[in-house]
């Protein structure tokens, strides 16, 4: 009796390739090479979506409210409609300084960083409140004007 053959189409069992011995990675290099001495605030701010918005924010914020209640103390002085209108676009810039230093801020927290400013609940309702009263005025006063 002849014996089966085998059939030549027959896949052989895979054996697992044996393991192999790899070097380790190496370590991230910054991309250029200056930056390697960055503090990691530094690193961190080059690293979000708009580098600088919460810095520029923070300065622009009071700065704008002071310089525009300037020019609104020289349009009740003067009573030049001049004053009024760069007053009042003065106020809309604080105002939207200040939001996107509160958009900014809340971002920064959520993502648990520890140089971020936290302010109370109460204390930015408060100066929310402030801000809509003092927009109100000027928007009242400037229509009059």
């Amino acid at each position: 009796a002849a014996a089966p053959q085998a059939d030549a189409t027959a896949v052989a069992p895979a054996r697992p390739a044996p393991a192999s011995v790899t070097a380790p990675a190496p370590a991230a290099r910054p991309r250029r090479d200056k930056d390697r001495f960055d503090p990691p605030s530094l690193t961190r701010a080059k690293n979000e979506p708009l580098p600088g918005l919460r810095a520029l924010a923070e300065f622009a914020h009071p700065a704008l409210a002071i310089v525009g209640l300037g020019i609104w103390i020289a349009y009740v002085m003067s009573r030049d409609r001049v004053f009024a209108a760069i007053g009042f676009g003065l106020v809309l810039g604080a105002i939207c300084a200040g939001l996107s230093w509160a958009v900014s801020t809340a971002r920064a927290a959520r993502r648990s960083r520890p140089d971020t400013l936290s302010f109370s609940p109460r204390l930015l309702l408060v100066h929310a409140a402030g801000a809509a009263v003092t927009l109100l005025i000027v928007v009242l006063i400037t229509a009059r004007a």
